[in-house]
């Protein structure tokens, strides 16, 4: 039985280590499962509201540990349209509902700067953005 002690607490040990790296990577940058199901969620949001895959050229998720509240999830979805391929829109989810929600933050080569209001410039924008 003695022989058995030292790998099972080796073994342990590598289970602590790897799963506490798992953590601090999970927290800092996100999981790739919340990635695609955010990207998922938007996708179908869009196609929900009238828009069709050809409308569509790239839809990416990413983490942003500042950004997660606990009104908001951390992971957010930047969504480029074929006839506005220079703009990014920023869609966010709400966490007690699950909604998901168009951002108004936009960076305009104007100003150089990040603008905070409605436009009619930007072609998708809609009006109640958060």
């Amino acid at each position: 039985m003695k022989k058995y002690i030292k790998p099972i607490i080796i073994v342990l040990i590598c289970f602590v280590v790897v799963g506490v790296l798992m953590f601090i990577y999970d927290a800092l940058h996100g999981n790739f499962i919340r990635d695609y199901l955010m990207e998922k969620q938007v996708k179908e949001h869009l196609l929900g509201n009238g828009y069709t895959e050809e409308d569509l050229l790239s839809i990416e998720a990413e983490y942003s540990m500042k950004l997660n509240t606990n009104r908001i999830k951390g992971t957010f979805a930047y969504v480029i349209f074929k006839d506005e391929p220079k703009e990014k829109y920023v869609y966010m989810q709400w966490r007690e509902t699950g909604k998901i929600q168009q951002e108004c933050s936009y960076y305009s080569e104007g100003t150089g700067a990040y603008e905070v209001k409605y436009t009619e410039e930007r072609k998708h924008m809609i009006k109640n953005c958060f």
